[in-house]
């Protein structure tokens, strides 16, 4: 499996890219953020060849394309979700990648639920709101904060 994940430098996106490395069914992890800084310092903690970094525009429809190509799963850890959520499922749809997001905002996840119909369609699915506000306990709770 080869997972992309957007935002994946952020609090939220590389602890997924922590969990994901220790998974031996995922061969590759593609870290796709703006920020390629903060990724790059990410794969050098893991010291995991699997995984990688590609620089991403999330306004850029075509950029969020390019990237997805190739992947099995795309993993939504990119906000604000109002802004980037839907655009970003188009994009996946578009790459024919299925997508799995963290999204919190009901808006947005309402756009991306209304596009059920066209990923299934294509034979994609795009799952969102799953798990953000659990995320971030979590990551509270064991941060002592």
């Amino acid at each position: 499996m080869k997972v992309v994940v957007l935002g994946g430098a952020g609090d939220m996106g590389s602890e997924a890219v922590k969990e994901l490395v220790k998974f031996p069914e995922v061969e590759r992890i593609t870290i796709a953020d703006l920020n390629t800084a903060a990724a790059e310092k990410l794969v050098s903690s893991l010291g995991q060849e699997k995984v990688r970094v590609q620089k991403v525009d999330a306004t850029c429809h075509q950029d969020l394309v390019n990237v997805l190509k190739g992947h099995t799963v795309a993993a939504g850890a990119l906000g604000p979700f109002y802004r980037f959520e839907k655009p970003i499922v188009e994009a996946a749809l578009a790459a024919g990648v299925d997508y799995v997001s963290i999204c919190d905002d009901h808006d947005a996840a309402s756009a991306v639920i209304q596009m059920d119909r066209t990923a299934r369609d294509k034979g994609r699915k795009a799952l969102t709101g799953m798990g953000w506000t659990p995320g971030l306990r979590n990551i509270l709770a064991r941060k002592g904060l």
